[in-house]
């Protein structure tokens, strides 16, 4: 029976999740090293893929071959050179990749954590648009898993405070997702396990990941103060990581150390609590700008709401705390783990959308109460020739067909008419915006396709657009020739297939029985008395067809790499 499975696919962090047997989430382990969060980092080289923390060993010296923060290029026209060590456009290079084959191999590795992994709930944050979707969706499908549903991040997480036992979660929430990469705010209602979203608000380029940065700034100034030279820290992977290790120290501590190596010799520099927190300021005011716009756009006020749940390991900074408990009028809600809030939602989810009979009893009376309605993120509509206000003259623009916020699901049919005499095609185009824009310039274009018209008409003939958005945020749009019937439909899916070369690009983790069996026949008996805590058994396939294989043995004295 295949397992019911949420995955959290991160900027920074990724993680998966499956329902046990009574019903509650429970976030899997690597089995390399026992972790249960897994760094979205990703190492390519000639024949070898690394993903996980172990990616990050090679950031001193090998960085151009270490690609983080993926999650950021997935609604880009990028790829990655391992050549540059950065996203570029130029995509016919021939060691790149696209940011969906990057993250399906996170996926991927995610995927042996468990067995029996096919269907799965993929999380993406609140304000991601309609191609950053497809990427992901993408991803799922190079990794060889099929998604249920996406569902957003802040509403994963609320679905898992709501579940939790000992927890008290009601009335009026606000869900404040900070991550690596990405921040969402979202408003809603939860009585019991019923969790009614009101709106999201948020910037998909705003996250752990821009208070790094800062950090690198201020690394860079104090080594300027002490030798009068300038050094490029900011762009400089591995102390970008490093960067995030000082955040860490200084979201329980006061001030924090970190050597420096550059032309002038090592040098240590401290950076204080202070000036890391002064040096966010512009980050921390636009948080607070899209709280105010959210309440805002809900009809709420910090008096109206009973609780601040927290979601996301950037929400650990001290003066995140600060801030809300200022904003709100209380202190946010304690005692869950943040970074594992939106991967048991999603598994919470995943669990919702599985088909009743292949859950057990005690799952399905887990999760009889659980309830979920979720929001349209974004203005949807079409582009069409209009009377200008202003000028009077007919002018392309564009028009709103569903509303922001408005309740999912969701099935909306509107008028329209062609333009001229004899008109024998219509451009069926579907736009996204943040914002009620008319304005053409100002929206996204996800998708364009023709629909073919009768020949010999008059002008004004009626063509009626259906646009119907499900519970998941999946858009279908309809484009109908009211008079003879003539339609296209548009089901916004991934089509890409491209995938990264398996024999080139591929780790394959062995059970451990087999493990047994084949150091047994290698090494002998005796040695197999230590078999039982292996961590991995890997096998590399090269590009030649050669083969090698890596065994450890963690309970060995010497703790040696055994090859063969």
């Amino acid at each position: 029976m295949s397992k019911v499975i949420g995955i959290d696919l991160g900027t920074t962090f990724s993680a998966i999740a499956s329902l046990d047997d009574l019903g509650n989430p429970e976030v899997l382990a690597s089995i390399e090293d026992n972790r249960k969060i897994t760094a979205s980092a990703v190492y390519l080289k000639d024949n070898e893929v690394i993903v996980g923390d172990k990616a990050l060993n090679y950031l001193k010296d090998q960085s151009n071959n270490v690609i983080l923060q993926t999650k950021r290029e997935m609604e880009n026209d990028v790829v990655y050179s391992t050549d540059e060590g950065k996203w570029v456009t130029d995509k016919d290079l021939v060691d790149a990749y696209t940011p969906a084959q990057v993250s399906s191999l996170i996926l991927k590795k995610l995927k042996e954590y468990t067995s029996d992994v096919k269907k799965v709930v993929i999380t993406v944050p609140a304000m991601f648009a309609e191609k950053a979707r497809q990427a992901t969706l993408d991803a799922a499908k190079i990794a060889d898993l099929e998604v249920i549903e996406l569902i957003n991040e802040p509403t994963a997480a609320v679905l898992h405070y709501a579940s939790l036992p000992g927890v008290e979660v009601g009335g009026r929430v606000m869900i404040f997702d900070l991550g690596g990469g990405t921040f969402d705010v979202t408003f809603a209602e939860v009585k019991n396990k019923k969790v009614d979203v009101m709106t999201s608000r948020g910037d998909k380029y705003l996250g752990g990941r821009d208070f790094d940065k800062e950090i690198t700034k201020l690394m860079k100034k104090k080594y300027f103060d002490v030798h009068n030279v300038e050094i490029d820290i900011e762009n400089n992977k591995e102390y970008i990581h490093k960067a995030e290790e000082v955040k860490k120290i200084l979201s329980v501590k006061d001030k924090a150390s970190i050597e420096i190596n550059g032309p002038k010799g090592p040098q240590k520099i401290e950076i204080t609590l202070e000036e890391f927190e002064e040096s966010i300021q512009t980050y921390i005011e636009k948080i607070k700008m899209l709280i105010e716009e959210a309440m805002e756009a809900s009809g709420m006020n910090p008096s109206r709401i009973n609780q601040t749940l927290l979601v996301g390991g950037s929400t650990r900074m001290p003066i995140i705390t600060k801030v809300l408990t200022q904003m709100m009028g209380k202190p946010p809600v304690k005692g869950v783990n943040v970074d594992e809030a939106v991967v048991c939602g999603a598994a919470i989810y995943a669990g919702l959308k599985t088909e009743k009979e292949t859950l057990s009893d005690q799952q399905q009376e887990a999760l009889k109460e659980v309830n979920l309605t979720d929001v349209c993120n974004f203005y949807m509509g079409t582009l069409a020739v209009v009377n200008d206000n202003h000028t009077g003259r007919r002018v392309v623009a564009n028009t709103i067909i569903i509303e922001r916020d408005t309740k999912l699901p969701v099935s909306v049919t509107k008028r329209y008419t062609t333009i001229h005499e004899g008109q024998e095609e219509l451009e069926c185009n579907v736009t996204q915006s943040e914002g009620p824009e008319d304005n053409k310039e100002f929206v996204n274009i996800i998708h364009e396709e023709m629909l073919k018209l009768p020949k010999d008409r008059p002008a004004n003939q009626p063509i009626d657009i259906t646009y119907s958005y499900d519970e998941s945020g999946k858009m279908h749009c309809m484009f109908t020739d009211v008079e003879s019937g003539n339609s296209h439909e548009i089901e916004l899916t991934p089509e890409t297939t491209a995938t990264i070369d398996d024999a080139k690009k591929q780790i394959q983790i062995i059970p451990n029985p087999t493990v047994v069996k084949f150091v047994d026949h290698l090494l002998g008996a005796d040695d197999c008395m230590a078999i039982e805590a292996f961590s991995t058994f890997q096998i590399r396939r090269g590009s030649s067809g050669s083969v090698s294989f890596m065994v450890e043995i963690p309970t060995r004295n010497d703790s040696n790499l055994y090859k063969f």
